[in-house]
């Protein structure tokens, strides 16, 4: 799948392994996130192996914007909302300032918590 801008000056077609990388590049450094989850609420997902970070995000096309759903392994003790929140915030503005497309959905799961030492 890929996202596909049209411009008065051409078409840009962004391919969705690079949307995933951006995600889960820009999640993965927000505070509290362990890192991505394949949504079963299992293991965390290896960040170097993109097929496997495939699993932790979806992104799809609706109505001329990117809906996401993105799926996390939070540290205990943390705020869950609040680190949802800065997820969504930061994805959101990566996302918009490097390819031009609104956000539209974003939808944070948290899929597991962490004891970190």
């Amino acid at each position: 799948m890929a996202i596909n801008i049209n411009t008065a000056r051409g078409n840009i077609r962004i391919a969705n392994s690079v949307l995933v990388k951006i995600i889960a590049n820009v999640a993965a450094g927000c505070y509290g996130v362990v890192g991505l989850t394949a949504g079963n609420g299992g293991k965390v997902l290896n960040p170097n192996n993109i097929s496997s970070l495939s699993k932790g995000v979806k992104v799809k096309s609706e109505n001329g914007k990117l809906s996401v759903d993105l799926h996390i392994a939070t540290t205990y003790g943390i705020n869950m909302h609040t680190v949802s929140d800065s997820i969504r915030s930061s994805v959101t503005y990566q996302l918009e300032h490097f390819t031009g497309v609104d956000v539209g959905k974003f939808n944070v799961h948290v899929e597991t918590v962490r004891i970190v030492d």
